[in-house]
């Protein structure tokens, strides 16, 4: 658009000046323009280009005052996924009147588990029955409640806001065992914001070792523009997004990490529970290929040593498929890990849990 009025200003003015200023525009945008393409190839292609979801109803998220969105309680969802217009999937979400995805139902003296996190606990892709929750359920005999209270999207600072704001308190006198949570590299850019749908999310910075609420994503870029302005460049120019990326991943692991410590915190004080946390992410034993990377990947290992030095109860994804092919590990052009995956993560978690 920069280059397209430029090139209008030189056809239209006639003044030196004006002239003079469309070609420093134009040279400009152009610049600029040559190095968003170079940028864009030097990117890497993110999971899912191409695939194609339809959701029926289409309003299953809907806004929250709290955590931005949560899910609408009361609604079944078909989703449908589609590539190159072969279908991939075609699954019912169930949400029940609690606001959270279904699960199996246990005995009323049933031990409660609470499950945190993002599509990946929720179970995107699967059915309710194929969801990690809802596997660990039917494992344990139906003797433990397996609540899923994860949202696609969500990130720690989600969870943490959740606690904070007491609206797990309904669980205080449930007996809870424990709470576990999934975390992924991806959710590294979500504790800043910097994920595009997270305008309208909980917001929290790190001084002095301490992480602060401060409102809404949102709220703080009005409050800041030159932030702002920061965001939305990275959001359309992808040259942006390599500008003191090194910097800003840091600054993100420690936000994360953090979190996870005052997850932790908030768990044992409110629930009187453990935090237990797998993760899907390199470690000291993945070497430089986890994830197709072609490169060793020293700070997502390094932060991962960091939350386990906070004593957080750990569980790896990663050893339990190893030697499986990748079909049977992530759903094709989707990414989120099949049902084979969350059956033995379920085990997994069950045997560190003693259930």
């Amino acid at each position: 658009m920069a280059l397209a009025l430029a090139i209008v200003t030189i056809g239209l003015f006639r003044g030196e000046r004006w002239k003079t200023a469309g070609l420093l525009m134009a040279s400009i945008a152009a610049g600029l323009l040559v190095i968003s393409v170079v940028a864009g190839w030097l990117l890497p292609t993110p999971m899912g280009q191409g695939l194609k979801r339809i959701a029926v109803p289409d309003k299953w998220i809907i806004p929250d005052p709290v955590l931005g969105y949560r899910l609408s309680p009361g609604t079944t969802v078909l989703m449908t996924a589609t590539y190159d217009g072969d279908t991939l999937y075609r699954v019912l979400y169930t949400i029940g009147a609690d606001g959270n995805r279904i699960t199996p139902s246990a005995a009323t003296d049933a031990d409660t588990y609470l499950f945190m996190g993002d599509s990946f606990v929720f179970g995107d892709a699967l059915a309710d029955s194929q969801s990690l929750p809802a596997q660990f359920s039917a494992q344990a005999g139906l003797k433990a409640k397996a609540t899923n209270l994860a949202v696609p999207g969500y990130a720690p600072n989600h969870w943490v806001r959740a606690l904070e704001a007491g609206l797990l308190d309904i669980y205080i006198d449930k007996r809870v065992k424990a709470v576990v949570t999934w975390i992924i590299p991806a959710q590294l850019e979500r504790v800043t914001g910097d994920s595009p749908w997270l305008g309208s999310s909980p917001q929290y910075v790190l001084a002095d070792g301490t992480v602060h609420f401060t409102g809404s994503f949102t709220l703080s870029r009005w409050r800041n523009p030159i932030a702002g302005a920061a965001f939305v460049g990275r959001q359309y120019l992808p040259f942006l997004r390599l500008l003191g990326e090194q910097q800003r991943q840091e600054q993100q692991a420690d936000l994360f990490v953090a979190l996870l410590a005052r997850l932790q915190q908030l768990v044992r004080e409110k629930l009187g529970a453990p935090l237990v946390v797998l993760y899907s992410w390199p470690d000291e034993a993945s070497g430089p290929n986890y994830s197709d990377s072609s490169v060793a990947q020293p700070l997502l290992v390094a932060t991962l040593a960091r939350i386990r030095a906070l004593g957080i109860p750990l569980v790896s994804v990663n050893r339990l498929i190893v030697g499986m092919p990748l079909s049977q590990i992530v759903i094709p052009h989707d990414g989120h890990p099949t049902a084979d995956v969350n059956r033995l993560a379920a085990e997994a978690l069950r045997q560190s849990l003693g259930r």
